[in-house]
C-alpha cells in the first residue's frame, strides 16, 4: 500500500504571518462520503486549529468557486454547510479578503496577497485530493 501523504486542499499564505490551510489529516476510507481534515488559521492575533470534514460531494462546488475567483468574483464554500464555511473576496489590487466561519467555535477575517498563480495551485490541489480519494 502506498504511503499516505496529507493533501492541502487550500494553502494560502502571505509568506509572513497570515495563512489559511485546509488539510486532510487521515487517509480517505472507501465508501465514506468525507475525509477528516483540519483548518489552520494564522494571523498576528489568531492561531487556530479547527477539526472538520471535507465532504467529497462539495469538491465540485470548490471547483466552481475557484472559477469564480479567477474571474474576480466573490465565492463562498461549501454552500449550505452546517460546519466550517469560507468566504473569499478578491480585490482588484490582488489582495484577498477571507472570512473563516465555524458556527460552534470561531469567526475570523483575514487578508493576504496570494501568489499570482494561486488559482492554478488550488486547482492542482483539488485534483490531488480527488485522486487521493479515488474520485478522478
Amino acid at each position: 500500500m502506498d504511503e499516505w501523504v496529507p493533501v492541502d486542499l487550500i494553502h494560502l499564505s502571505d509568506g509572513r504571518n497570515v495563512s489559511l490551510v485546509l488539510r486532510t489529516i487521515e487517509r480517505h476510507e472507501a465508501r465514506r462520503a468525507q475525509v477528516r481534515a483540519e483548518c489552520l488559521v494564522t494571523t498576528d492575533f489568531v492561531d487556530a486549529r479547527l477539526q472538520t470534514n471535507i465532504w467529497l460531494d462539495h469538491l465540485d462546488e470548490w471547483e466552481e468557486a475557484l472559477r469564480g475567483l479567477s474571474a474576480g468574483r466573490d465565492a463562498s464554500w461549501p454552500h449550505g454547510s452546517r460546519g466550517l464555511e469560507l468566504y473569499f473576496h478578491p480585490h482588484e489590487t490582488g489582495w484577498l479578503s477571507i472570512s473563516v466561519h465555524d458556527p460552534d467555535r470561531l469567526t475570523v477575517a483575514l487578508g493576504l496577497e496570494p501568489t499570482a498563480d494561486w488559482i492554478d495551485e488550488h486547482e492542482a490541489n483539488l485534483q490531488r485530493l480527488r485522486h487521493a480519494c479515488g474520485e478522478s
